[in-house]
């Protein structure tokens, strides 16, 4: 039992001492951490107390408002922030546990590996039972290397929390790394007998059951492992060896089946197999398939699997934590990628490209990295780091379509239509047969001025692909726009929200082609239900306008407009396409005004 005190703040006071500390100072730019509090009147309240040795029934104001700043960080996963507020609330208030726990772990998750581990010590000499701190700092001294000091600090878990699993798991594989193998079979029984349902437990359990020789107990625990996360393939790969070395042939090969749908060119599971077909039994040359072989030899990453686990479950914070040890112990590839994929997640597109950068350093020449960082750069509005990587892509895959495809919508995002429509014609070049090329290219020349180019690819787009709504949406409304063969344009929005009868979009569309035929009721009708299934659009409400106007609504239409201009002058976001001209709409909301006063 944990006989120590955790601080907690006493919640009245906390909340008259930030009362008063809003009254008494200037707002501090969001998340700082530098911000003069000494001057407020609860700090000096608080300090004068503390001087005159009177007793003290709060805490240090200070360290409630870094505590705040923390939380409101951590909200945002601004997670070096985080960890910075929850510094300086551990020197403000250091009896507070909980909040050495919290800062050691957000050291951790960010990289700062040293800090970490000096931060862990100095908090165990205050909070000596404290087995989450003493479990982090053992995690960080394995991955340097320090194993001795590492099994030292598991040691002290398993003395302060003897149901903890983890700490003869993370021991166990330590020893097994050193040769210590009987050492750590005991250490794997030990964290099974507290957690018999842990399939990673199990699956190490088994390995070193297999290593003694021990094949009825291996098999016993692999099959557990196996039960508990079907999808440990390296369990499953432990168990068909140990099946073979008890003779249990068909379901070592039906063990290996299931392998190699997923692993087909696993050259020693291939091997197996047809080893089996070939004999029905074990290769009578024992000596080569005693003990475990070479390619079953090496430890899997224990941290990297139970890393996956925490993935898997989306509790990413957790597996982030294993990553940092994977990668600070082994610099390659896979944690790099999930760690990438959790900052993305969580909108932390800054760090996930930063990792991508570092895996770009590990292979310079993987394409699939490469895109994956262009496409962040993207995502962060960065299209000019975007674009060297993806032409570095083209040059070293000239044959492929999708790179050429991938550099033209860069070069549209910078407005650069004359690359983007080149780049779009080369791609067209190297694979003619998907309509979607054709339908971006016709949007790229429509956006040069090129209406006739931009129609012909779009009736291609149609060609290949008769129900391509958009191409159907498009060609419908510039024969709106263009004001002939009407007609022909209904036909295509018709087309069009056959396939998305729900399409804002669409509906204006139709609405605006009803318009120009001089249908102006059923081009209202339209256009209102489009609002319906669009958020506030300014083309929208000037096409509103427009057809409110013709129905001699001026008030309304006046209304409409504003709208419009407000939205165009305001826009939320990147609305793309066409916006309305704001000294046309004014002009029109001037007319409409005259009309009504002339009426009155």
């Amino acid at each position: 039992m944990r006989a120590t005190a955790r601080g907690k703040f006493s919640k009245s006071n906390a909340w008259l001492l930030m009362i008063f500390f809003l009254a008494s100072c200037a707002t501090p730019a969001p998340y700082s951490t530098n911000a003069d509090l000494s001057s407020s009147y609860a700090v000096k309240s608080f300090e004068n107390k503390k001087q005159n040795s009177q007793t003290l029934d709060t805490r240090d104001p200070r360290s409630y408002y870094h505590y705040l700043m923390a939380m409101k960080a951590e909200k945002t996963y601004q997670l070096e922030q985080a960890a910075s507020h929850y510094k300086k609330v551990v020197q403000h208030d250091p009896d507070a546990e909980r909040f050495q726990e919290k800062w050691i772990r957000l050291l951790l998750r960010t990289g700062q590996l040293d800090e970490a581990v000096q931060a862990s010590r100095d908090a165990l000499t205050r909070f000596p039972e404290n087995e989450e701190i003493e479990m982090i700092l053992g995690d960080i001294l394995a991955g340097r290397g320090e194993l001795e000091e590492a099994i030292t600090h598991y040691d002290r878990v398993s003395q302060v929390s003897p149901d903890n699993a983890r700490a003869p798991l993370l021991k166990g594989s330590l020893l097994e790394s050193q040769g210590q193998f009987d050492q750590a079979l005991g250490e794997y029984k030990k964290g099974a007998m507290v957690e018999p349902n842990n399939p990673l437990v199990q699956f190490y359990l088994g390995r070193a059951h297999l290593r003694a020789g021990q094949l009825e107990e291996a098999s016993n625990s692999l099959e557990k492992a196996i039960a508990l996360k079907p999808n440990l393939l390296q369990a499953r790969h432990h168990l068909a060896w140990v099946l073979e070395r008890q003779g249990r042939t068909i379901d070592a090969l039906k063990e290996y089946g299931l392998l190699l749908k997923l692993k087909p060119d696993n050259d020693f599971i291939k091997e197996r197999v047809s080893q089996l077909h070939a004999s029905g039994s074990l290769n009578p040359n024992r000596s080569q398939v005693e003990g475990i072989p070479a390619s079953l030899e090496k430890q899997p990453n224990i941290h990297m699997r139970i890393a996956t686990i925490y993935f898997e479950q989306t509790l990413y914070m957790r597996a982030l934590e294993e990553f940092q040890l994977v990668a600070a112990e082994h610099d390659y590839k896979d944690p790099h990628v999930l760690m990438a994929r959790i900052y993305e997640i969580h909108g932390r597109l800054d760090i996930a490209v930063k990792e991508f950068e570092k895996l770009m350093k590990l292979e310079p020449e993987s394409i699939d990295i490469i895109l994956y960082t262009a496409r962040l750069y993207s995502l962060m509005k960065k299209t000019e780091k975007s674009v060297p990587l993806l032409i570095k892509a083209v040059e070293m895959e000239p044959n492929n379509d999708q790179l050429y495809h991938s550099l033209a919508l860069a070069y549209m995002a910078q407005n650069e239509n004359d690359k983007a429509i080149e780049y779009m014609g080369k791609a067209l070049a190297l694979s003619p047969q998907k309509d979607s090329y054709y339908f971006e290219l016709g949007a790229l020349m429509e956006k040069a001025g090129d209406y006739k180019g931009a129609m012909e690819n779009m009736r291609l787009a149609i060609e290949l692909n008769p129900l391509h709504s958009n191409a159907h949406n498009f060609l419908g409304y510039m024969y709106a726009l263009e004001g002939y063969d009407l007609d022909q344009a209904l036909v295509h929005l018709k087309k069009a929200l056959t396939t998305q009868p729900r399409n804002g979009y669409f509906l204006d569309s139709l609405g605006w082609i009803y318009f120009k035929k001089g249908e102006s009721e059923k081009a209202l009708a339209q256009i209102q239900k489009a609002m319906i299934y669009t958020d506030p659009d300014p083309v929208l409400y000037d096409h509103l306008g427009d057809i409110l106007f013709s129905l001699k609504n001026y008030d309304e239409a006046s209304g409409a407009w504003q709208n419009s201009l407000f939205l165009t002058v305001n826009p939320k976001g990147d609305l793309g396409g066409e916006l309305p001209d704001p000294k046309t709409l004014k002009n029109k909301i001037d007319k409409a005004r005259n009309l009504l006063q002339q009426n009155y």
